[in-house]
């Protein structure tokens, strides 16, 4: 079985890398950059296999799994094997996992390790997780290993945001760029992976997405999935009460939050749960309009408001105000507004909205 199959996408990045190795112009160092949870790790992890197995597949990138290189790979133990990532809790890349602690600054740490000659391999292969996350000091201390990388030394820099690199980093890599995953793609995936309970539940957490496995298994987590429910159901009642949804959902996220931070995670979630759902009703009206049918939204609250409010041009418009007040919303939360405040003056709007809506047909 290809040790590809089980990595969705990057067909484009896989035939690249196969002709620079074919024509043996193979460069010492790459960043990949691509949305998070796009599987641009497993994407380097099985490229470096690759790399340092015995007896590779020279035509399809494949390692053979058997050979003295990659059992020990496979059982993450190889000695020319390296990785580094951001620790957990940590919003920065550590210089000491770059060159190594003070005490024993440059005797330790990537950089050292990979000057070090290959112990079982004809070259060393390093990976640096979560590179967007380097500090200026992390980043210079990497740099004079990129400017003058060991003989057999590789690296692979994985980060999601571009503009976090510094510009001597950047400009020492071949950049590779990573697309966000289809939508089928992650449905599958949260399938095969016992996620989800039925391909409705896959299909919706794939829509919001954004092409990425790690929102996704977000999306479908109990906690997000109950606020989902308490919300949509909130929405869809005929003049419902703004103040009394905010403090429920509010009750619910002080239970599934153990900080400030969370909540504002947690609050962001339900407002663009709130957007999906004014999206949804846009779209049925829109269909209505078009075709006088009764096209099934997939969020069954939103058809059941989108039928009280009819398909007329003022209706239409309104639903638009409802979806730019929670980008404002959204702006709000960004700035550091109260969190409590800020929700509770989104659904008062919304329910003052949606209460004018129902009288316009």
């Amino acid at each position: 079985m290809s040790h590809w199959s089980s990595l969705r996408g990057h067909l484009e990045q896989r035939e690249m890398f196969q002709r620079a190795i074919s024509r043996g112009r193979l460069s010492q160092a790459y960043l990949f950059i691509g949305p998070d949870g796009i599987g641009k790790q497993q994407f380097a992890h099985r490229l470096a296999q690759y790399l340092l197995c015995h007896a590779p597949t020279s035509d399809a990138l494949e390692a053979c799994h058997a050979c003295a290189a990659c059992r020990p790979f496979l059982a993450a133990a190889h000695p020319d094997f390296l990785w580094v990532g951001c620790p957990e809790g940590k919003r920065e890349l550590p210089i000491e996992l770059i060159v190594g602690p003070k005490e024993r600054r440059g005797q330790e740490g990537l950089c050292h390790d990979l000057s070090v000659r290959p112990l079982a391999s004809s070259r060393k292969i390093a990976i640096i997780n979560d590179a967007d996350l380097m500090n200026e000091a992390s980043g210079n201390a990497l740099l004079k290993t990129l400017e003058e990388p060991p003989d057999r030394a590789m690296l692979f820099l994985i980060g999601s945001n571009l503009d976090a690199m510094l510009p001597t980093i950047r400009s020492r890599c071949q950049l590779v760029r990573f697309s966000p995953l289809c939508m089928t793609d992650i449905v599958e995936l949260l399938l095969e992976q016992g996620l989800v309970s039925s391909r409705d539940d896959a299909d919706f957490a794939a829509a919001l997405s954004e092409g990425s496995l790690t929102v996704a298994r977000q999306l479908v987590e109990p906690h997000l999935r109950s606020l989902r429910s308490t919300l949509y159901l909130g929405l869809g009642q005929r003049n419902f009460s703004g103040l009394s949804l905010s403090k429920s959902l509010m009750e619910q996220i002080d239970k599934i939050s153990a900080d400030t931070p969370a909540q504002r995670v947690n609050i962001l979630w339900v407002i663009r749960f709130a957007v999906e759902f004014y999206r949804a009703t846009l779209l049925r009206l829109c269909r209505m309009e078009l075709q006088g049918n009764a096209w099934a939204s997939p969020i069954p609250e939103a058809s059941t408001f989108a039928d009280r409010v009819g398909s007329s041009d003022a209706g239409i418009e309104r639903v638009g105000l409802l979806i730019d007040r929670a980008v404002t919303a959204v702006s709000q939360i960004d700035q550091n507004l109260s969190i409590s405040l800020t929700l509770d003056a989104l659904f008062d709007d919304f329910a003052k909205i949606s209460r004018s809506l129902e009288t316009v047909r």
